[in-house]
């Protein structure tokens, strides 16, 4: 449409800067002034053409208990059931003075379950859902925003009860005068506007999800528009458990398989990542020629690889001398990994090419804290050192193939110093919040650089009296190309295991 109207433009302009060109000067005028009416006329078309927007209207059938259905997030559940008695008995808060809730934010993390529970909710209630996105109301056009705004709210004011769900709100709703953006700035507005026109006789509920609640505009978090915020958290170990039962549970399975094992192999991955999962090894069950509906356990097992690390990728052809030196870095990060306290044991360790660059792993066993202490941080970046050191050490040199590493080691110092107050220099302060100067900023790199590079030596010393068992691991991963913890125990005294600490 829009590349139709530009050639129609073009093609008029030409047509009629060729007959003015050879008219009078009182002509050519009245010419431009035509040329002027028809871009402004056509300009118009094309933007409400771009306005004219339908939004995903999705009509129910009543389902009893349909919240119950949904694993987990039971605090949710019940903070939703709330609202649900808000909608279905309306007069019976009235009745108390209750200021009915405008608008509901969904706060977490990705794949947690907020588009799901929307959804289900709707069901539960036999009303309809209206949803959109928040990317769905950014255009170049001004005004254009607004518009569809109010064209949802009409819309949904046109139901008799009826849900709005705007998914990703951050796209359009972040902090207003933080850029040169007018349009967003406007269609936040017209939002502002549409929510404060509510009142105890509209049947209208507004959802908003996201997994940026900082970044949004302070107008959209206060009382009286987005009234409640409710988060959502991974999935814990049991809820995990319920879900591999959930996704497999029409799938014929090794009788072996443990599904405690599989939700303690999945620590970390939402719900969605783990119904990625089941989709997986019911893919590489296919591609392995098994019987229909048929799963073994080598299935899932590399289906939780490629989701959490990543497909191996086997093209990628190293010289024989480059897979020594991986060998070398991942015996590195086991070793570390193996006999330092405060962190978990590595449970597998392979030099198998896997994602978008990395040429091998080791994989701690996933534990389920939720709070980290300073011992267990040190520890960590020790074991991200592991790799880079074992190379020191065997070749007196580094490759690039620590950058990952590096990258997860900057994160851990930087929060260590700037997030939780570990930095005995700086202390239980945040230098980002007090807009530090530069010069205090280079201190600040340098107390950390000390940090590392006494940790560092640390992790250079340990290895060094533990070289032969690198070059025996490293061996074993040339050979084999993946080690599990069985492996490593035969490799490994059971007496180092957990016996070493990093002090500062």
């Amino acid at each position: 449409m829009n590349e139709t109207l530009n050639n129609i433009i073009n093609a008029t302009i030409n047509a009629t800067l060729n007959v003015t060109s050879q008219k009078s000067a009182e002509t050519s005028n009245y010419s431009l002034f035509i040329i002027l009416c028809l871009l402004i006329l056509l300009f118009s078309k094309n933007k409400d053409s771009i306005s004219n927007h339908s939004f995903k209207v999705h009509e129910n059938k009543k389902e009893k208990n349909a919240l119950d259905k949904v694993i987990g997030l039971e605090s949710v559940k019940e903070e939703l059931n709330y609202y649900m008695d808000f909608i279905n008995n309306k007069e019976k808060y009235i009745k108390w003075g209750v200021k009915l809730p405008k608008g509901i934010l969904l706060a977490g993390p990705p794949g947690t379950g907020k588009t799901l529970l929307v959804k289900t909710m709707s069901n539960a209630l036999d009303i309809p859902l209206i949803s959109t996105s928040g990317s769905e109301f950014i255009e170049k056009w001004v005004g254009v925003g607004a518009k569809r705004v109010r064209d949802l709210f009409n819309k949904a004011k046109e139901k008799n009860k009826c849900i709005i769900f705007i998914d990703e709100i951050d796209a359009v709703g972040k902090q207003r005068g933080l850029g040169h953006n007018s349009e967003r700035d406007t269609t936040v507005n017209q939002l502002l506007v549409e929510m404060d026109g509510f009142d105890e006789t509209t049947n209208i509920l507004v959802f908003a999800a996201t997994n940026l609640v900082k970044t949004l505009d302070s107008a959209l978090t206060r009382s009286g528009r987005f009234d409640k915020k409710v988060y959502f958290d991974l999935p814990n170990i049991d809820e995990r458990e319920q879900m591999h039962k959930l996704y497999f549970k029409n799938m014929k399975l090794p009788r072996k398989i443990c599904y405690k094992n599989l939700a303690e192999r999945t620590a970390g991955l939402s719900g969605a990542d783990i119904a990625n999962i089941a989709n997986q090894a019911k893919i590489n069950g296919i591609q392995n020629n098994n019987e229909v509906n048929t799963i073994t356990e080598l299935d899932i097992q590399t289906a939780i690889d490629e989701v959490m690390i990543g497909r191996e990728k086997r093209e990628r052809i190293l010289s024989l001398e480059e897979r020594r030196r991986v060998s070398y870095h991942e015996a590195g990060h086991c070793i570390m990994g193996y006999i330092l306290k405060h962190v978990e044991h590595p449970v597998k360790v392979s030099i198998i090419p896997r994602g978008e660059a990395a040429l091998g792993f080791s994989q701690q066993k996933p534990n389920h804290k939720l709070l980290m202490l300073e011992d267990e941080i040190l520890c960590r970046i020790s074991v991200l050192l592991g790799g880079r050191c074992a190379e020191k050490i065997m070749y007196n040199n580094v490759s690039t193939g620590a950058s990952d590493d590096i990258e997860k080691i900057s994160k851990l110092i930087h929060d260590y110093t700037m997030c939780w107050g570990m930095n005995k220099v700086i202390g239980p302060l945040n230098p980002n919040i007090m807009g530090i100067s530069e010069n205090i900023s280079s201190d600040i790199i340098e107390h950390c650089k000390k940090i590392v590079n006494n940790i560092e030596k640390q992790t250079l010393k340990l290895l060094s009296v533990y070289k032969n068992y690198i070059i025996e691991i490293g061996t074993s991963l040339l050979k084999n190309e993946t080690i599990l913890y069985k492996d490593i125990q035969k490799i490994l005294p059971k007496s180092l295991e957990n016996s070493k600490e990093i002090i500062i």
